[in-house]
């Protein structure tokens, strides 16, 4: 009787646990992000790597959305944001983007340009519970560092109230949020602090790396743009258990796994200053 009580009790164990790997798994999720892809109107080089690109992920049915992290028109005209925008268009799944300081410096007004073409240059929704908010850090009027305009902190205020102190929520800009690169940074990461920030998502540095914000993992990507060695490519992130970064060459099948960082990695213990507490597993793939 022992041996038979014993044994309902660890088909019931295993029972639970094939359940949680299944609901783990279930709730797995990828999304692509694209930064840097910097079209010209003289040049269609970049026009062809952003082409293949989405031509690539329109081919991988497990990705559930894309999210572009700004520069996308490298002089900010509106005739290369309107091409990026049919090229966007053709994804089979939805995009959501803003701008980057190549995309506003040549604006008088900052973003009008860019909203002309994208109708907006923040986004907030959330994805199976995970929160995703998207916000400008460009400025106009030909300067070429990174600012929050205090309207523009108001709204990133109202969407993480809104998504409360509980709901994971990823942010993504373009400046990574260093001093010297963003006016206002003390502000924005104190903005972020009391918030179940997973990471900060962002671009502008055409490479891949890792910040620490006060506790919070900032990720840079690479651009879609070549560098002088050919490489280029998109990220593909995938969320489960932990949260997984991958390189991707749109002309080749295979994707590169250079990154693997905690889930809540802002409140572990072990968190430090130093960026490098942060991986769990990382390829030099710069």
């Amino acid at each position: 009787m022992k041996n038979s009580a014993l044994l309902i009790v660890w088909i019931e164990f295993a029972f639970c646990l094939s359940v949680a790997a299944q609901t783990s798994i279930a709730s797995s999720f990828r999304f692509a992000l694209i930064t840097d892809m910097h079209l010209k109107q003289n040049d269609n080089h970049n026009t062809i790597n952003l082409r293949k690109a989405v031509y690539d992920i329109n081919a991988q049915k497990e990705i559930k959305f894309v999210i572009v992290a700004g520069d996308v028109a490298d002089k900010g005209d509106r005739a290369s944001m309107l091409l990026v925008k049919q090229l966007l268009d053709s994804l089979s799944i939805p995009y959501h983007i803003i701008p980057g300081n190549h995309d506003t410096r040549y604006c008088p007004t900052g973003t009008a340009r860019f909203d002309s073409v994208f109708a907006q240059h923040h986004f907030s929704f959330t994805f199976k519970n995970y929160r995703f908010i998207g916000f400008n850090t460009g400025q106009g009027n030909g300067i070429n560092s990174g600012l929050v305009a205090p309207d523009e902190m108001a709204w990133i205020r109202t969407q993480l109230q809104q998504a409360g102190t509980q709901q994971p929520v990823f942010t993504i800009t373009h400046f990574p949020l260093l001093t010297g690169q963003v006016d206002n940074t003390t502000e924005i990461i104190q903005t972020l602090l009391p918030y179940n920030i997973q990471a900060v998502l962002s671009g502008h540095y055409h490479r891949n790396a890792v910040f620490n914000y006060s506790g919070i993992p900032g990720i840079l990507t690479r651009t879609l743009q070549p560098d002088y060695q050919g490489k280029c490519g998109y990220s593909i992130i995938e969320i489960g258990t932990e949260i997984r970064f991958f390189e991707k060459n749109p002309e080749n099948p295979h994707p590169i796994l250079w990154l693997t960082l905690p889930l809540n990695a802002k409140d572990n213990k072990q968190s430090s200053v130093n960026s490098e507490q942060f991986m769990v597993n990382v390829a030099t793939i710069n």
